[in-house]
């Protein structure tokens, strides 16, 4: 049985399927479309297509239809939902890498970014700053960020871009950027920031 294949055949059936997996009740094939972002047409062509592999329901409500997730769908139970739900532990578990990797362990890591914005495909770059209380324990840490990296790149197939700072240096100027973004995009990976 290859049935992925079918499910997973384009971009639009699985963002389709991502919506849906997430709401909690049925969607009219609007909603559908003003959630996917994407052309009446091609929404339509994938949710006739889902609806054809059994991977979603369609009810008829009045004059519109509706559409919900078929959770005792084999693969949607086997392989969507588990596959998915990973993907929303993806921050915790960068966070759990970092903490296992640099040592001495930073105070604080943030990830800021295309990814921390989910506005990248999947294979970019990870833009991270991690905050450690002493200088000294900064430059320590330097020896760790190699194999941070590899692991970066072995476990999610992405690039490491990392700021390392600490409670010393933090309040310089040119870092005054970094921490407008931090603060206006950042994503806390663990600790706390002063």
């Amino acid at each position: 049985m290859h049935g992925l294949d079918f499910l997973l055949s384009n971009r639009t059936q699985l963002r389709v399927l991502r919506i849906l997996l997430a709401s909690d009740q049925p969607l009219s094939g609007r909603s559908v479309q003003r959630a996917a972002g994407l052309s009446n047409r091609v929404i339509m062509n994938a949710l006739d297509h889902l609806v054809e592999l059994r991977a979603i329901h369609m009810e008829r409500h009045g004059r519109s239809q509706l559409y919900e997730i078929n959770r005792n769908h084999y693969l949607v139970d086997r392989a969507l939902q588990p596959a998915f739900a990973a993907e929303e532990q993806f921050w915790q578990d960068v966070g759990r890498t970092i903490r296992r990797i640099v040592r001495p362990r930073p105070i604080a890591a943030v990830a800021t970014g295309p990814l921390a914005r989910d506005e990248t495909q999947y294979g970019g770059r990870l833009m991270l700053t991690m905050l450690f209380s002493t200088g000294r324990n900064r430059l320590r840490a330097l020896q760790t960020v190699g194999a941070l990296a590899a692991q970066i790149q072995d476990r999610y197939a992405l690039t490491l871009e990392q700021h390392m700072l600490d409670l010393n240096t933090m309040d310089r100027e040119e870092y005054i950027p970094l921490w407008d973004r931090v603060e206006r995009e950042g994503i806390l990976l663990f600790g706390s920031l002063p």
